[in-house]
């Protein structure tokens, strides 16, 4: 059913609907035809069964990204852990440089005060190199 046939047909109903006495509804009568109905019927299905579709399209592009989201989060906490995973071994590589140094200054005999006051310039320019990026 074409759109002129539809607007014709849309036409008569309001003119039967508006008229009290009967006089055009024959002519809505005449443009109801069970080919009519039918062929309405079958493009509302048509229509129904596209929506169902896009519908059904929209809800896997919706899943999609839901995980595309989902994965995205995982990564990043993953990125993150390893991120502090990583500075947490490398405070611990630098600990035990630093102890590696006082036992080795220690077992060379320097006294005490000596130890503190060279691994006090060594923390200071380990400190100075970390705030440059080095």
């Amino acid at each position: 059913m074409n759109n002129i046939d539809k607007q014709e047909l849309r036409e008569a109903a309001e003119r039967a609907e508006s008229d009290s006495w009967g006089y055009d509804r024959d002519e809505f009568n005449e443009a109801l035809t069970p080919s009519t109905v039918l062929a309405l019927l079958d493009e509302l299905e048509a229509a129904e069964k596209l929506n169902a579709e896009l519908m059904e399209k929209q809800r896997l592009i919706d899943i999609c990204q839901g995980q595309g989201l989902e994965h995205r989060i995982a990564a990043e906490k993953r990125a993150e852990a390893a991120e502090k995973r990583i500075a947490e071994l490398e405070r611990k590589e630098q600990h035990s440089e630093r102890q590696s140094v006082i036992d080795a200054l220690a077992g060379s005999g320097e006294e005490w005060s000596d130890i503190e006051e060279y691994m006090q310039k060594w923390d200071a320019e380990r400190a100075s190199a970390a705030g440059k990026g080095e």
